[in-house]
């Protein structure tokens, strides 16, 4: 961990990289960033987390290496738990004393995926809504495709309500956003510089920066969207996408088809709702019962 404080007071920042061993965009956010915000922080404190899962990164795995559960689904951990709950229970502990004002956790997606910003549902504690509007006002400043996360049902059963931010939001009450930026497995230039200047606005919103994030050229506007799952397979093959990243889409239209290796078609996958694609699958063969996309639906 490494921090970074103005002269001048001011709210306490969180922005923490890599707790997925293999989304590394965040690591370049932060040596970036190690190098502006000296020059330029107005105020206040900013602590940074260039790997919240080192050996994961070193392994190219995104859980801890020897372990298969998501280490992004463990918080606020437990000190008597298997190796992923002790290893959150110790980030969280690290992070919750720190009192801080506002979490920005970076992730990447796909390297078919637009960048977004995520914001997780508040389903407990006092002030929902409220904390809710400035959790999407931080998101809106990145410059991002924003979305809401999986409606409250599918957000519990997920576990998502147990992802770093997550936690963050509904057992603190505290802001927290998720930057999702660039492709899996390498730090990409441009990822870099589109993660960072989506960094800079959210902090820019909180009054520590004079940087606000341009919109970023994939931003689908409109909404408010929230993440859904695209279909499912329901057979074996090779996905050949119809669709790209960032396109919008009406009920009925074809998101891609499965063919055999005789190039037979053996399913065309159909939109169920208007909406558009935020990520496509990292696979060329796909089974039944996977997920064909990522999207982005009206919320209701």
């Amino acid at each position: 961990m490494l921090t970074l404080t103005s002269p001048a007071p001011g709210p306490t920042v969180i922005i923490t990289a890599n707790l997925h061993g293999d989304e590394c965009t965040g690591i370049g956010v932060i040596h970036r960033l190690l190098d502006i915000l000296p020059r330029s922080l107005r105020g206040g404190t900013v602590h940074l987390y260039p790997s919240l899962n080192p050996d994961g990164l070193i392994r190219k795995t995104r859980s801890l290496p020897g372990a298969d559960r998501d280490p992004n689904r463990a918080f606020p951990g437990r000190s008597s738990g298997d190796k992923v709950e002790r290893h959150a229970a110790r980030i969280w502990r690290d992070i919750a004393g720190r009192k801080p004002s506002l979490l920005i956790d970076l992730h990447t997606d796909s390297c078919a995926s637009i960048p977004y910003a995520i914001v997780d549902r508040v389903v407990r504690g006092r002030g929902q809504s409220a904390l809710m509007t400035r959790c999407l006002a931080f998101a809106e400043a990145s410059g991002l495709t924003v979305l809401r996360e999986y409606p409250d049902d599918l957000y519990i059963r997920y576990k998502l309500d147990k992802s770093l931010p997550g936690t963050m939001v509904n057992n603190l009450g505290i802001p927290a956003i998720t930057l999702e930026v660039g492709p899996r497995g390498i730090v990409q230039h441009d990822a870099v510089h589109d993660a960072l200047a989506a960094t800079g606005g959210v902090l820019t919103a909180l009054g520590l920066l004079e940087a606000p994030a341009p919109l970023h050229p994939a931003r689908v506007s409109g909404g408010p969207w929230r993440r859904a799952s695209g279909p499912v397979f329901t057979s074996e093959g090779a996905y050949i996408p119809r669709m790209k990243a960032g396109q919008r889409f009406n009920v009925g239209m074809v998101l891609g088809e499965v063919i055999g290796l005789d190039g037979g078609t053996r399913q065309r996958v159909m939109t169920t709702t208007a909406g558009f694609v935020v990520a496509l699958p990292e696979r060329a063969w796909v089974r039944p019962g996977q997920t064909s996309s990522t999207l982005g639906v009206l919320e209701r």
